[in-house]
């Protein structure tokens, strides 16, 4: 991070060093100013380099009670830089960035959280048991609430992993905790690169079962399945369908259930464990 804001300040103050070396030529030949051409430069780099350490050192936070510090935009952002320092790099510099394009807070939120979303996916297959498990209950139930509350834009959306934005503000305070909660454990937890998964006939046959079974608890044609999975369908029968097919994996036993998700969450993805250094103490 350090880097990416050095080079943020030497841009800021050689654009303006060379924008006041403009200024400089302009008023010496339409006004005839006498003064020394580096005045000028040095004047207009002092400034760049200014305005750059203050987008970098977020100086309008300090007087406007703005923006707060990196290390609190996430409530588990201790643990990814104790952890994960290579994440929390990029969880940084997307932050620096988004404020200095003048994001909300809010932006600036969902963009950190979704550079977290993206390292917990790729984290799934190298899980425990139990903890698989639990993070897909975790799913299951933020489907479920978002389902009660009729919010079938969000919860097709949050079930077809392409949501946009802070998904907090539409759950329920017991969801936001635990949910934090369970991505907590998913950064605290080493990989294990001998994760058991489901292969991949074994659990064609059974992601076809319990698509069958969701189809007969909602009432939706098997036909429409496809449909529904590309994200062009009904919301209120995707959020339903895919609710009832994750409760039906996990209605299996936690070690089944567990190296089914491994495989729906992997398929495509590198064979090879995320990096997750310094490791956390057996």
């Amino acid at each position: 991070m350090e880097f990416a804001a050095l080079i943020i300040v030497v841009s800021a103050a050689a654009l303006l060093g060379a924008a006041g070396l403009a200024v400089w030529y302009a008023l010496r030949r339409w006004r005839h100013v006498g003064y020394p051409a580096y005045w000028f430069a040095v004047a207009g780099a002092l400034l760049g380099g200014l305005g750059g350490a203050a987008v970098i050192a977020d100086w309008g936070a300090v007087f406007s009670g703005g923006p707060v510090a990196v290390d609190e935009v996430l409530p588990y952002m201790e643990a990814v830089k104790a952890r994960e320092p290579a994440l929390y790099e990029r969880i940084e510099t997307s932050i620096i960035r988004d404020r200095a394009d003048g994001k909300s807070a809010e932006e600036i939120r969902a963009n950190a959280k979704a550079l977290v979303s993206s390292y917990v996916a790729d984290k799934i297959a190298f899980l425990s048991d139990q903890l698989t498990y639990e993070l897909y209950a975790t799913t299951r139930d933020i489907l479920g609430y978002l389902e009660e509350r009729r919010d079938y834009a969000t919860c097709a959306d949050v079930a077809l992993g392409r949501f946009k934005g802070d998904l907090d503000p539409r759950l329920s305070a017991d969801l936001v905790q635990r949910n934090d909660n369970t991505t907590l454990r998913v950064i605290d937890a080493k990989p294990q690169p001998d994760a058991v998964r489901m292969p991949a006939e074994e659990f064609a046959q059974l992601a076809s079962n319990a698509f069958a079974q969701a189809t007969q608890i909602i009432g939706v044609a098997p036909d429409e399945v496809e449909t529904l999975l590309s994200g062009e369908g009904d919301p209120e029968k995707t959020c339903k369908l895919m609710k009832a097919f994750i409760d039906t994996l996990l209605a299996q036993p936690v070690g089944v259930a567990a190296s089914a998700l491994r495989t729906l969450a992997a398929g495509g993805a590198p064979t090879t464990p995320p990096p997750n250094s310094p490791p956390p103490p057996p």
